[in-house]
Formats: structure tokens, sequence, C-alpha cells
């Protein structure tokens, strides 16, 4: 309420509190209603402000030093020019024996600290009105009681009492009002957490970056009024391209609603969105062919690992959604999750690509091994052949013997299936007339 009543302008209200901080926050909210206010820090400092400046209306807090609020009401009261000023108590209503202190006191009104601003101007402006239908010549009647084990009398005038009983039951309402927004506040960042754990929990298992990503979008669709999302990744040359999308409608699932930049891309690279935010004004769906729900804002959550920004996830709701400063903290803390889970799945990738180069490798080693063992197997089986038709050389005298001999060795001893010897006529230089063999079945060797 910021609008001012002109009216009010003659209307004194005196506010009686020992914090100077709920003092001016006080005297600013009747202020800016054009009341005249003036103030005291305690009871006693009340009281005299009051006999010079006679208010309207007294606000006081209950627990001050000097003389508390209890024992201010019981003043004014017994005073002649001020018993029939309304009073108005700042209180927690911890219990009912508050209702009670103030009845005895003569309080008129409650107020629930912490109070709402609007609250407390429409209780102002009531009292105000049924100042002027009250009586002041009402016979006072006591009523005796018992709570908490103890006996009260309370002498209070029955509209005095019907005006602080409705007064409580208005704060009554009010906190079971609070309470039940509360309660659904509490209600949503309860599965705002369950949300947050399923997706932490589903990027923990994911290996892969197709999986994290379409893994995220599915279980961010059970966030409240998140119904559809989509993910971009950047890319070598910075830009961003469109890597996982759920949910979408038909308006943003065409080719192009999605295609090229926007201004959160932008402002996520210029460092002007460094955390999730809220985005009330998108370009992206504004410019959206078909847009029949009238989407206009989403929550921008980039991911990053470090100062480093590997994309942006977006999502949106059939209406506007706007989350909490609580929900953004949590979110933002999942978007950074979402960037160490792609550089992770990133690395474990490029390591499967490394063993694979690594053992594609090895294998053509051991192939290049393998064969340079054959070799060297060979060459050895040669050298043996040669040793040992060197030394058949050395004890055989006769070349026929020497011939046949140094085939059989080199079957036997070089692994040769069959071996031959021909012997040519140096003299005549002539085609080898005689041959000898070894390894034939009938272990040949004949004369041309």
């Amino acid at each position: 309420m910021s609008e001012k009543n002109n009216s009010n302008n003659k209307i004194t209200i005196l506010i009686v509190e020992d914090s100077p901080t709920q003092l001016e926050q006080l005297r600013y909210s009747l202020e800016a209603h054009d009341y005249k206010v003036i103030t005291a820090v305690n009871g006693k400092l009340g009281l005299e402000a009051a006999r010079r400046d006679p208010p309207a209306i007294i606000i006081s807090d209950i627990v001050m030093p000097e003389m508390n609020g209890y024992e201010l009401c019981k003043a004014i009261r017994a005073d002649d020019t001020l018993k029939d000023t309304p009073i108005v108590l700042l209180t927690s209503l911890s219990s009912p024996a508050d209702v009670i202190e103030a009845l005895k006191s003569g309080a008129d009104n409650f107020i629930r600290k912490p109070y709402d601003e609007k609250h407390l101007l429409l209780r102002v402006n009531n009292i105000l009105t049924n100042r002027k239908l009250r009586t002041t010549n009402n016979v006072r009647v006591g009523v005796e009681l018992y709570l908490g084990g103890n006996k009260h009398f309370i002498t209070s005038e029955r509209q005095q009492i019907l005006d602080l009983l409705i007064s409580t039951y208005e704060q009554a309402v009010e906190l079971c009002g609070s309470l039940r927004i509360r309660e659904q506040q509490l209600d949503r960042a309860n599965k705002i957490l369950v949300g947050i754990y399923n997706i932490a929990k589903g990027l923990n298992e994911a290996v892969t970056e197709k999986e994290v990503l379409e893994g995220v979008l599915e279980r961010a669709l059970n966030l409240p009024d998140v119904k559809a999302g989509w993910i971009f990744i950047r890319s070598a040359d910075s830009k961003f391209k469109l890597a996982a999308t759920k949910g979408l409608p038909e308006a943003l699932n065409m080719v192009e609603a999605l295609e090229g930049d926007c201004l959160c891309q932008r402002n996520v690279l210029s460092g002007e969105i460094e955390k999730s935010s809220n985005i009330l004004e998108c370009e992206r769906l504004l410019h959206a062919k078909n847009n029949m729900l009238g989407l206009r804002s989403h929550v921008t959550l980039p991911l990053r690992i470090g100062k480093e920004v590997l994309g942006i996830m977006n999502l949106v709701g059939t209406e506007d959604i706007l989350f909490s400063e609580n929900d953004l903290r949590v979110l933002n803390g999942i978007g950074n999750q979402i960037g160490t889970a792609l550089e992770r799945c990133r690395m474990y990738e490029h390591l499967e690509e490394l063993v694979k180069e690594r053992t594609a490798e090895l294998n053509a080693e051991i192939i290049e091994r393998q064969k340079a063992e054959e070799s060297v197997k060979k060459l050895n089986r040669i050298y043996a052949v040669l040793s040992n038709i060197n030394q058949t050389i050395v004890r055989t005298r006769d070349l026929k013997t020497l011939y046949q001999e140094a085939c059989r060795i080199a079957v036997e001893a070089g692994g040769f299936r069959m071996a031959w010897l021909g012997v040519v006529d140096r003299e005549a230089m002539q085609v080898p007339s005689i041959w000898f063999g070894e390894g034939s079945p009938s272990n040949w060797w004949s004369t041309w």
C-alpha cells in the first residue's frame, strides 16, 4: 500500500517501541499514509508523550525497560484524559495468558509480530472507525475466571473485550493463512529437493554425455511447475548447439524455434548470467510461431565446470514459472553438477578412445614381434643347417655321401619338407647332370 490518505494528516498515533529498527519501520509505514507519528522508546516516556500530545491510537510493544506494555495500558486507563484512547499491543501471542493479561491491563487490540504492513494499516483504520461507534458511559462489570491455575478478575467493558477477542481471532486467522502459505512453500521446497536428489542420482549413474543430458531433462520434468526443457551444448567454436529436448510443445518442437543464438546464450557467455536465473521475457518464446500456450519465461541454468561454460539448460512450464531465490540457489548447484558430469563423461569417452588406439598399437607391435620371431627362427634353422653341413663336409670324404647327407640335414634340421641338390660339370659347363634328393617317399636320387 503506497497511496496516501490526506484525511489522516490530523490523526496522531503514538508508537512505543524500544527496538530502533522496528520503531522506524512502523513510523515509515504510518507516515507513508499521512498519519502524524510521535514515538517513545519505553512505557514511561510513552505515557509522558501521550499526556503532552494525546494521540488517537497508541501502538505499544510489550517487553520494554522502565515500564512495559501492560503497565503502560494500566497507566493510560487510570488517566482521566487518556483512558478512552485505543491501545494496540504488539505481541507474539504465545499463550492464552497473553489475552487475559491484555484484558486485565485494558488493551483493545493485538497485532502479532512480525506484522504485515497491509494488515496493520487495516487494523488502524478499523480501530478509528469503531471509536466513533463506541460509547464511553457503559457500566463496567467484573468477570472472575481461572486460567493456568490462577484466578483473574476482568473489569473490561463488553466492547473492549469484543474488540480484543476479535483482533485475537483475526490474528489467529492470519496466522493460519501464513501457516498454509508456509506449508505450501515447504511442500514445494520438498518436491524440489526430491527432484534435485533424483537428478544428482541420475548424474552419478550416467556414463555417456547422451545419458547425462537426456536423464537430466527427464528428471527435471518432475520439479514443481516444470513441463518442458532443452539443453544447448557449447561447441569448440563457442557456439551453442541443441543437444537434448524433453516435453516441448508443438510451438517449440519445430527446428527453427530453437535455431540460432538468443539473449540468454549471449548473457551467459558475457558473464551477465553467472548462475541460475529467471528469464521473464524470452525472445525465443515470444517469437515462436503458433505459441498457443502464451509461454514467455523460463529458468536458465548455466552448465559450468569451474569458470568454463559447457552449456545451458532451460526449463519452462505451461505458465510463467518464477523460482524463489532459495530454489535458484539449489538449481545453481545442480547446474554445476551437470557440468561436472559432462566433463567426467567426456574424459571417460576420451579415455576409451585412447585405450582403443593404444590397444590397436599394441596388437600391431605383437604382430610385428611375431613376424620378427618367425624370421629369427628361420634364420636359426638355416644357421643350424649350414653348421651341420659344414661339420659333414669336414668329416665326409665321399662326394655322393656328402651330397646325400646335405639334403638329409636340410630336411631334418632345417624343417624343410624336401631338399635336393644338383652337380654341374665344370669342365663341360653343362646343366646339372646328377641330382640328389631327400624327403621324397622313395628317398630318391637320380642321374640325368
